[in-house]
């Protein structure tokens, strides 16, 4: 038990979220902190008053990857049904020369070259080639492995492996491998709440078609780059299950294998799916551990486990619709939002 989590009044940390929603920047902000026994604290504010609870709900959007794609990839790690050094081309032989060759894990780490390309029109699960053949029809960016590209395009193609493994629906797989098992009631794909959710995107919802992300949209709210919508309450246990290395669902030796830092060489660490954290990170302000993992979403969300610490931060908010309204870039202004929240934990457990 992290002792001086759970005894740490996080005055700082409250403090910080109030003058950021009072400045603007941000409107409703969900946090919840934990060890590996489970939640120590959490924190509620919203600028439309007392409305938000441990079931309100938010788009994930690229937390995602490590809810969904990345933990049922290390699950058919385990099964023997894939490996980190598979080819793309062994599970996608319609895929063009320049990238038959690509090794899956340079896709998971985001050194593939392949770059980020919005679906131009509707995809639905009976058009699946088409979006595939879309998603690699374009030139890589750059030799793989020699630079580092954030590529939703390429969680996209994992996702629809997955589904190509399992002859299943990704978020079928999700639902049953991943939410049940866990405990998760509250969390999904094509979330059909439509009071209790909080204001993530600026474009209309189509039913339960409300993921913020385009490529997502496109794909009718199930992809392998986003598209879950969650609560506090669920992921405080997810958070949990990832600091406990998300041993109820995956081995030892493949969680081991898979968030070990992939690109050393690189101006930001990447394990197999999951932002690596070290002095690179400077989201992470003086908070994280060299080796904690997580990820982020461009909603403002993020989840990350520092192993060290047995420390879970979970923080879930709507700074990118703030900030899209306020004429501001929205990815600078979530990372400045997740630095100075980091700062102020680690202020309240005095490190």
């Amino acid at each position: 038990m992290n002792a001086k989590l759970r005894n740490t009044k996080f005055t700082n940390t409250e403090k910080y979220i109030k003058e950021f929603i009072e400045s603007g920047r941000s409107g409703d902000i969900s946090i919840v902190l934990g060890d590996r026994e489970g939640e120590a604290y959490r924190f509620f504010s919203s600028d439309r008053g007392d409305v938000l609870s441990g079931k309100t709900v938010y788009d994930m959007m690229s937390v995602s990857k490590i809810m969904a794609t990345t933990p049922l990839f290390y699950m058919a790690m385990d099964e023997g049904l894939v490996s980190p050094d598979d080819t793309l081309g062994k599970y996608f032989p319609e895929a063009p020369e320049d990238k038959k060759d690509l090794k899956l894990w340079m896709l998971l780490s985001h050194q593939s070259g392949m770059g980020r390309y919005v679906n131009p029109e509707y995809f639905g699960p009976f058009r699946r080639a088409d979006a595939i053949a879309f998603q690699l029809s374009h030139p890589l960016m750059f030799e793989p492995t020699t630079d580092y590209f954030y590529s939703c395009s390429a969680f996209i193609i994992l996702g629809f492996l997955l589904e190509r493994i399992y002859n299943k629906p990704l978020n079928l797989l999700f639902d049953d491998r991943i939410a049940r098992p866990l405990g998760l009631k509250n969390t999904m794909f094509n979330h059909p709440e439509d009071e209790n959710i909080v204001r993530c995107t600026r474009k209309a919802y189509e039913g339960n078609n409300k993921c913020s992300d385009d490529n997502c949209r496109r794909l009718y709210g199930v992809a392998g780059n986003a598209g879950v919508f969650s609560c506090i309450d669920d992921m405080a246990i997810f958070a949990q299950s990832l600091l406990n290395r998300h041993n109820t669902i995956i081995s030892e030796e493949t969680f081991a294998k898979g968030t070990k830092d992939f690109g050393p060489h690189l101006t930001f660490g990447r394990a197999l799916g999951y932002v690596y954290t070290d002095e690179r990170y400077k989201q992470g302000g003086r908070l994280f551990s060299k080796g904690s993992v997580g990820h982020t979403g461009f909603s403002g969300t993020e989840c990350y486990a520092d192993f060290e610490k047995d420390l879970y931060v979970v923080s879930l908010s709507n700074t990118a619709y703030y900030a899209a309204k306020n004429g501001k870039d929205c990815s600078a202004e979530c990372a400045a939002f997740r630095e100075g929240l980091h700062n102020a934990i680690a202020d309240d457990l005095g490190i």
